[in-house]
């Protein structure tokens, strides 16, 4: 069977480099895309899933080649990676023709799909190479480009969607991290997954806050549940008001995800910062950095076009609760 297998060793490592390289070009993509005064969005969207089903059933074709004895002949084996690279870079370009002026988080999130897509096809046709032919690691490599496929059903296609995901996505991250810190406060700051170990390999004593570690946390606690407040009344905004009719729309709409990417990182760094010995130094650091994302993102929402004046009662409560904790933060520091 492995004498069978080496006709397809060109065709195969042939297209592993043509994907490589592929791959590479999107994640380094800084192609400067012109403005299409026609673009289709729906054409391209029509299109762009025909090919995912295509790629999807080339995938399958190359499976159940490999999956029997005789291994495919170098000629065949030429012919189903051929077919397999046209519908790959069919793909790519249909990606690229997706102008910048439809929204920088709808081309990201669009080619983040498409990439997920080309490594699962990658790690099948390099299970394949690796004389995984036929076992469980192929059919389960399969499986994932199948998976990968489906994944252009519930892809955004414009904007607004796009920047919901992205925000969605951020606000489970900082509700885990509030539990994870509020969880802490039950065990009075040990967590047994932040122990050291010492030399020998025994765990050293988990050092506990003090009363004034105590005092301190409760303001930051505060000023995460802020953040909480925020992401969620931000995503309600975005999913109520967004628009995506006007390149200044679709150009807040981008701005309000880039702010907004930087809540949860903010989050866990000043979570870091509470966990003992405390820093008080660090922590009122961490902490305005923090509070100026909050005013920033709350000014930006404020002066934007998914605001209005039904949304300045919140959009003043959380600048006050913003302001209020982080005083609290400089008090106990």
């Amino acid at each position: 069977m492995a004498e069978e297998r080496k006709a397809c060793v060109s065709p195969v490592t042939g297209f592993l480099q043509n994907i490589d390289l592929v791959r590479r070009q999107l994640r380094d993509d800084s192609t400067h895309r012109k403005d299409n005064e026609t673009f289709d969005a729906e054409k391209l969207w029509s299109e762009m899933e025909k090919i995912f089903k295509v790629i999807s059933h080339e995938a399958t074709k190359i499976s159940l080649a490999f999956c029997g004895s005789p291994a495919p002949s170098d000629k065949e084996c030429s012919s189903l990676f051929s077919q397999a690279e046209k519908a790959i870079l069919a793909l790519v370009s249909l990606f690229y023709t997706l102008p910048a002026s439809q929204g920088l988080r709808l081309i990201k999130s669009t080619k983040d799909t498409v990439l997920s897509l080309l490594d699962s096809m990658r790690e099948l046709i390099s299970n394949i190479q690796e004389g995984c032919a036929g076992n469980q690691q192929q059919l389960q490599s399969t499986g994932t480009v199948w998976q990968d496929a489906n994944l252009f059903a519930s892809m955004p296609k414009n904007d607004k969607d796009a920047v919901v995901r992205e925000l969605k996505t951020c606000s489970q991250l900082i509700k885990d991290a509030l539990e994870e810190i509020e969880e802490a406060i039950e065990g009075d700051g040990i967590q047994d997954d932040l122990c050291d170990l010492d030399e020998e390999g025994g765990e050293e004593g988990g050092a506990q806050w003090t009363e004034s570690d105590k005092a301190l946390t409760k303001p930051c606690v505060g000023l995460i549940k802020t953040t909480k407040s925020l992401i969620k009344k931000a995503t309600d905004c975005v999913q109520s008001n967004g628009l995506t009719q006007r390149p200044m729309e679709i150009q807040e709409l981008d701005k309000l995800a880039e702010l907004s990417e930087r809540l949860s990182p903010s989050v866990d760094d000043l979570i870091m910062d509470l966990y003992p010995p405390v820093d008080l130094r660090k922590v009122q650091e961490k902490g305005k950095t923090l509070f100026e994302i909050h005013q920033t993102v709350l000014g930006f929402l404020r002066s934007s076009h998914m605001t209005g004046e039904d949304d300045q009662k919140w959009l003043e409560f959380l600048l006050k609760a913003n302001q209020h904790n982080y005083d609290n933060i400089l008090k106990v520091t």
